[in-house]
């Protein structure tokens, strides 16, 4: 497989118990179904469902469009990590993989250890998500 981004090689790389397909150029990397749970940390729930359930597929990142790097023939769609993270990632609804660009994951660990925390002290997770909301309208706090 070659990189959506810089057409590298991919190649694969033991993280979090998942065999991902990593460009060593850019530092992307392709996940598998099944994997972005497992290297994202541990948590409760399903994360790659979560993401994807309900998503409407339209955002807009840094990047622009991609094809999947497992089928090149298809275009990736633009979904949002676990709802209102800001943290937009590459989707192939064919093969139900998920590409993530460079600092993507360090981001997605920060999440689910934010989200670990507050379930431990008895906030909510659509708690945070709605103050997240909130706080990011455009009048003053």
């Amino acid at each position: 497989m070659n990189c959506p981004k810089d057409d590298g090689m991919l190649t694969n790389r033991e993280l979090g118990g998942a065999a991902v397909a990593w460009c060593a150029q850019c530092g992307g990397m392709f996940l598998e179904p099944g994997e972005l749970n497992k290297v994202a940390g541990e948590t409760a729930g399903d994360l790659e469902f979560s993401t994807v359930d309900l998503d409407t597929f339209e955002h807009e990142d840094d990047y622009g469009p991609i094809t999947c790097p497992a089928n090149s023939a298809h275009s990736m769609k633009k979904v949002e990590f676990n709802i209102q993270s800001n943290i937009i990632l590459d989707y192939c609804e064919k093969c139900g993989g998920f590409w993530l660009d460079g600092k993507e994951l360090a981001r997605i660990r920060e999440e689910v250890t934010e989200y670990n925390e507050a379930e431990r002290e008895g906030v909510e997770p659509w708690t945070i998500r709605l103050s997240r909301f909130f706080w990011g309208l455009p009048f003053p706090h």
